[in-house]
């Protein structure tokens, strides 16, 4: 069996966490898991804002902040590909802005177990393009006893990947 996939551009503005692009007959994207906390003073600012005279204050005193525990049991199976010739034909790919965890991939494609974890603290989120900010004052008081403890346990692999 031949198989032929004929795309044209692609166009992203961003792949966040945990998450792709696969162009393929056999993907197999298995036991990706993505955990994240954010506080921001102000979310994040398209083009031409003017930001002034603002008070901002985070304030984010937790005993234990952001516990994360990670208990996935990935379970990959045998798996055979058909004979098959595959024929891939793209036009471009074109990605902003791509975050932790995140992938683009052309042909087949095994990827097991991909893990993020992340906590951000911020007065004030991201800029994207032109953008005035003044006179503005900003507080973040983070005082926790433990921070963004992770945990990662994989309490089981059943079986291998096999693609002959």
């Amino acid at each position: 069996m031949k198989v032929k996939l004929e795309i044209g551009p692609i166009q992203v503005e961003s792949i966040e966490s945990a998450s792709g692009i696969f162009i393929s007959q056999m993907n197999i994207v298995n036991g990706w898991h993505s955990q994240e906390k954010n506080n921001y003073g102000f979310g994040d600012f398209g083009d031409q804002n003017v930001i002034e005279n603002c008070i901002s204050i985070v304030s984010d005193d937790d005993f234990i902040d952001a516990p994360m525990n990670d208990n996935s049991i990935i379970i990959e199976k045998k798996l055979k590909p058909q004979n098959t010739n595959t024929d891939i034909s793209l036009g471009d790919i074109q990605v902003e802005t791509m975050d932790t965890n995140s992938s683009i991939t052309i042909g087949d494609s095994l990827q097991t177990g991909w893990r993020s974890q992340s906590k951000i603290n911020s007065g004030i989120g991201d800029f994207i393009g032109d953008n005035l900010t003044k006179n503005n004052r900003i507080f973040l008081y983070d005082n926790d006893i433990i921070d963004s403890p992770v945990k990662n346990v994989q309490t089981a692999s059943v079986e291998k990947h096999k693609t002959e």
